[in-house]
C-alpha cells in the first residue's frame, strides 16, 4: 500500500460491519469510520482545501479528531495536531511556523485561536467542534452536514507529506517533524508484527492525538491487523482497570506516569482478578516495574521510539521479567529494519556497557532514512545535525550490554520529561525572564517518582525587588498566564547568583549537583494552597 487512504478503505472492504472505534457510549463499524471520514475530506474539498495544504488541529481526543486527520490525508493535505494545553502565543508560533491555511479547533480551547488570528498571515478559516460557532469562524457540523460519503480519488504518493508534528527543542521553540506517508505506514507495520497482533484484539489508549503514539501505533496498527481500538478521552485512573473490562481490552498503552498513578489507588481484591493483557509505553519508574505486574497480573513491555524516527526498539513483548530485564531501564533490542549504536563525542563506537549517545538509522542501504521523519521544517541546520555522520542523533544517553540490549541512562537534550511530555527549559526560561522583577533564571529537572521528572527555577532578582517583593505564588501565576500548565514550574529558588563558565554560561549541571534533593529548600507549588483548584497534572 503507498498511503494511509489505501490502508483505511482496504479495512473497511475486509470488514465493514467490525466495531473498529470505541469512545466512550460510541462505536464506528469498520465502513462507519470510512465514511464518517469520507463526508468531512468532502467537506474540506468544499472549503478549498487541496493537496499540500496544510490544517492545524487543536481538539481533545474524541472520533471527529481521528476522522479529521485521516480526512486532510486522504486528499493529499497535512495534519499538524497542536498541544491542547498551550496558550495563545505557543499556539500562534504552531500556526505560523506550519503555514497552516486553516485550523480546526474544539469550541472549549477556540478563544485562544481568537486571539492570535490577526498574527497568523497564512490563516483562512477557523472551524469549531462544537455546539456553536464564535464570530469569523465556520462550525464544523455544519460543514459536513449532507456531504457525500463517497471520495474522489486523489494522487497520493508513499512519500508525500502525511503531518507536521512538532516536538520541543533546546532552542526553545518546537521543531515540526514533517512525516511522509511512509512514516505511517512502517510505524504500523512494525507495531502489528513485533506485537503479534490480530484481529482478535482490541487496544486502548489514553494517550493525545497531539502526540505520534496513538496515530502511529494504536490507529494504524490496528487497521492493518483488522482490530479494534479504543480511545479515551484522557487517563483517568479510578476508571482505568474498568475501562479495560468494559471494552475487553487485549492490549493497552502508556506513559510512565501512568503506573506510578495507578499505584497510587488503594489496593483491592480485584487487582488480580483482570483479564492478563500487556500493555506498551516507556519511562516506567524503574522501582516499580516488577511491583506493578505484580498487582495488576499484567506486563509493561518497555520500547523506545521518537517522533524523528518512530518506533525502534522494545523488550521481548512475550518474555519473562528476567528476559525482559525489567526495573533497569532496558528498552531491549532494534527492530528488524532499523540499526543502533552507541557513541561517543567523537562518533566512534564505543564497547558494551559503556555510555555513549545512541544513534540510529534505517538498515536500507538506499535510504538509511526510511521510516524516518523527512526533515524539521523550515530548519535546513536542525535537520543537518540531526544527521550528522549518516545517522539519526537521538540526543540520549544509553549503554548496550553484550547480548545487545540497550539501556537508557540519561538525557543529552536540555529536555524536561514531565508525565510524558517533553518540556523545553528555555521555554520556560524565556516565560520567566519576561517577568519586570527577574534578572536571570535557570531551569532544571529534579527527579519525582511519579511525574517522572518535575520542572525548578532558580532564580535571580533584580537588585530593588526581594523574595518578599516578588513571592513564588506571584511567579507561578505568571507563568500560568504564558505557558502550558505542564510547562509550569513546581519548585522554585531564589539565589544571588549561578555558578558560570568562562564564557558566562551557566553552569546547570553543577546546580543538579549542590544538593541530594534538589527540592530541598525550596517553595513548593503543590503544597501551596492557592494553587491546590489549578489544573496542574
Amino acid at each position: 500500500m503507498k498511503n494511509i487512504r489505501e490502508v483505511v478503505e482496504c479495512a473497511a472492504r475486509k470488514n465493514p460491519g467490525k466495531e473498529f472505534l470505541f469512545y466512550k457510549d460510541q462505536k464506528f463499524t469498520y465502513e462507519e469510520f470510512d465514511r464518517c471520514i469520507n463526508q468531512v475530506a468532502n467537506g474540506f474539498l468544499k472549503l478549498g482545501i487541496i493537496k499540500g495544504d496544510r490544517v492545524a488541529v487543536m481538539m481533545v481526543n474524541c472520533p471527529e479528531l481521528v476522522f479529521i486527520w485521516i480526512a486532510l490525508n486522504k486528499i493529499g493535505a497535512s495534519f499538524a495536531p497542536i498541544n491542547t494545553a498551550y496558550k495563545a502565543l505557543e499556539t500562534e508560533y504552531i500556526i505560523n511556523n506550519s503555514e497552516a491555511k486553516m485550523i480546526v479547533v474544539d469550541l472549549s480551547l477556540a478563544e485562544i485561536v481568537q486571539k492570535v488570528r490577526d498574527n497568523c498571515p497564512a490563516l483562512k478559516n477557523v472551524i469549531v467542534v462544537g455546539e456553536h460557532a464564535l464570530e469569523g469562524t465556520n462550525l464544523f457540523s455544519e460543514i459536513i452536514n449532507g456531504m457525500a460519503q463517497d471520495l474522489v480519488e486523489t494522487e497520493v504518493d508513499y512519500y508525500d507529506e502525511a503531518s507536521i508534528l512538532y516536538t520541543s527543542g533546546t532552542t526553545g521553540n518546537p521543531k515540526g517533524c514533517v512525516e511522509q506517508h511512509s512514516y505511517y505506514l512502517i510505524a504500523g507495520e512494525v507495531y502489528s508484527k513485533m506485537f503479534q497482533l490480530s484481529p482478535d484484539d482490541r487496544v486502548l489508549t489514553p494517550l493525545p492525538y497531539f502526540h505520534m503514539n496513538p496515530q502511529i501505533l494504536t490507529t494504524m496498527g490496528m487497521l492493518m491487523v483488522g482490530g479494534s481500538m479504543v480511545m479515551l478521552d484522557r487517563f483517568h485512573p479510578s476508571t482505568w482497570w474498568s475501562d479495560i473490562l468494559r471494552y475487553r481490552a487485549t492490549f493497552y498503552h502508556y506513559l510512565g506516569v501512568i503506573p506510578a498513578m495507578l499505584m497510587g489507588l488503594s489496593e483491592s481484591e480485584e487487582d488480580k482478578k483482570l483479564h492478563p493483557t500487556r500493555g506498551l509505553g516507556a519511562g516506567v519508574p524503574r522501582q516499580i516495574h516488577g511491583v506493578f505486574e505484580q498487582r495488576f497480573n499484567t506486563k509493561l513491555i518497555e520500547v523506545f521510539g521518537m517522533t524523528e524516527t518512530g518506533l525502534n526498539f522494545s523488550t521481548p513483548s512475550l518474555g519473562t521479567s528476567e528476559d525482559r530485564k525489567i526495573g533497569t531501564g532496558c528498552f531491549g533490542r532494534p527492530y528488524p529494519g532499523y540499526e543502533a549504536k552507541i557513541v561517543d563525542e567523537y562518533d566512534k563506537a564505543v564497547p558494551p556497557g559503556t555510555t555513549g549517545e545512541l544513534v540510529l538509522r534505517s538498515t536500507d542501504p538506499t535510504n538509511p532514512r526510511r521510516g524516518f521523519m523527512r526533515e524539521y521544517y523550515n530548519n535546513p541546520k536542525a535537520t543537518r545535525e540531526a544527521w550528522h555522520g549518516g545517522w539519526f542523533r537521538t540526543g540520549d544517553f544509553c549503554k548496550m550490554d553484550h547480548t545487545g540490549m540497550y539501556f537508557f541512562v540519561d538525557r543529552k537534550k536540555d529536555i524536561i520529561r514531565r508525565s510524558g511530555e517533553n518540556i523545553s527549559s528555555m521555554e520556560v526560561e524565556s516565560a520567566i525572564i519576561s517577568h519586570p522583577a527577574i534578572m536571570d533564571v535557570a531551569v532544571i529537572p529534579v527527579p519525582d517518582p511519579v511525574r517522572v521528572e518535575e520542572v525548578k527555577a532558580y532564580i535571580i532578582l533584580k537588585p530593588e525587588y526581594t523574595p518578599e517583593t516578588v513571592p513564588p505564588h506571584e511567579i507561578i501565576a505568571y507563568c500560568q498566564e504564558r505557558i502550558a500548565y505542564f510547562k509550569v514550574p513546581r519548585y522554585i529558588e531564589y539565589r544571588k547568583e549561578f555558578p558560570r563558565t568562562p564564557t558566562n554560561k551557566i553552569q546547570k549541571l553543577l546546580l543538579k549537583k549542590e544538593k541530594n534533593d534538589l527540592s530541598e529548600g525550596s517553595y513548593d507549588r503543590q503544597k501551596d494552597g492557592r494553587f491546590k483548584k489549578m489544573r496542574f497534572k
